[in-house]
């Protein structure tokens, strides 16, 4: 673990400068993605406006779920996007071959190896989102909240990787499945409305199937209405850690499938 940590700073460095050696091409990128989620966000914004609440919950607490769900997705964004790659048809490119050849974990590899300075533009939203639309709410501010929200932001980080990792691995049997992962990761739009509005059938989907409503709704429903925090966080914690021992099995049944493209 301690040759992991000491590595992982010196990929971290080596991305960022070869991402800045086209800033221009960085500074779009992160622009983009903030400029992507404010429209989103500006259809939202006048979708709500036209009508009182949605299912009790007004415009300032549709900003504040909204900008807490872009934070944990921001920075699974930022360090884990290599994984699209190989969903996108990696398999066949061979792009783990070079991993394979070095003493090292082979997924600390494809995921430490890129910075994705993009999803700086999806941190920086949440962020201001956090702060305009949390100054609006009567939030009854702890400690013990404070602590329990940040906890619930790091497992939720580790459940979008986790999701990526799952339906990434799925390329191993079937050489490309970038179009099922987006279609899956899409369903985290959901967590962004209360999940009140939904189907009993999407309820369920967004509990105990894909629950992404536990790991963002769950946690900002009960700092909103003043109910304790934490067993929505030992939800969180406990539906992202099955999802990432589920997503690291997956990926270990796969990669004993890989083969070398020039085999």
């Amino acid at each position: 673990m301690m040759k992991y940590l000491k590595l992982y700073p010196y990929y971290v460095s080596r991305s960022i400068k070869a991402r800045l050696a086209y800033r221009f091409d960085a500074f779009i990128g992160i622009f983009g993605f903030l400029l992507e989620n404010t429209i989103i966000f500006s259809t939202l914004y006048l979708t709500i406006s036209a009508i009182p609440a949605l299912n009790g919950w007004d415009l300032n607490m549709m900003g504040f779920l909204y900008g807490y769900y872009l934070i944990p997705k921001a920075i699974d964004h930022i360090f884990s996007d290599q994984i699209w790659q190989l969903a996108n048809g990696g398999i066949t490119r061979g792009i783990l071959d070079k991993y394979l050849i070095k003493p090292l974990n082979p997924l600390f590899q494809l995921v430490a190896e890129m910075i994705q300075l993009e999803g700086f533009g999806e941190l920086i939203l949440g962020i201001i989102f956090l702060s305009v639309f949390g100054l609006k709410l009567s939030i009854n501010w702890t400690v013990s909240s404070a602590i329990a929200l940040i906890i619930c932001g790091f497992f939720a980080m580790w459940f979008f990787f986790s999701i990526k990792l799952i339906f990434g691995s799925l390329s191993f049997w079937t050489k490309r499945s970038i179009e099922v992962m987006t279609l899956i990761y899409d369903f985290s739009n959901f967590a962004k409305y209360p999940i009140d509005i939904f189907s009993r059938s999407i309820q369920f989907l967004l509990t105990f199937i894909l629950p992404f409503s536990v790991v963002i709704f769950f946690p900002i429903r009960a700092l909103l209405f003043d109910q304790s925090m934490w067993l929505p966080t030992l939800y969180v914690a406990i539906a992202s850690t099955l999802m990432l021992f589920v997503a690291y099995f997956i990926w270990k049944k796969g990669l004993k499938r890989y083969e070398s493209a020039g085999s």
